[in-house]
């Protein structure tokens, strides 16, 4: 693939990428009202949301190291629960909230680590 072509497909998976970290970021904070989702247990929700944004920021951003890209996403979650913890928000902070998004981002990462170090 070309190289303008390359940096077009990165553009638009990093406008996606944070559509859905807005997204994720709107409802966390909005009033939890999704009591009989499809998802019933929060951790799992929580790992699911930061799995994908884990890939999505993987395959945006191409070059960047996946642990710097994993630090980043863990402070958003952090900031999420900082957030969270608010009167005003009116919802729950927890730490295994942060634990579950960190297992989502390790879950994405992992095998992508295996591979590179297996092509070295």
């Amino acid at each position: 693939m070309p190289h303008s072509a390359r940096r077009k497909v990165n553009r638009l998976l990093f406008v996606v990428f944070l559509a859905a970290a807005a997204y994720a970021l709107a409802r966390a904070l909005l009033p939890d009202n999704d009591n009989l989702g499809l998802i019933p247990w929060d951790k799992a929700k929580h790992f699911i949301v930061f799995y994908t944004l884990a890939g999505l920021a993987s395959l945006a951003l191409p070059d960047s190291r996946l642990w710097r890209i994993g630090a980043v996403l863990l402070a958003f979650g952090g900031a999420i629960e900082i957030l969270q913890g608010l009167p005003i928000v009116h919802r729950d902070a927890s730490w295994f909230d942060l634990l579950a998004d960190a297992c989502g981002i390790s879950a994405a990462y992992g095998p992508m680590i295996a591979v590179r170090w297996r092509r070295r």
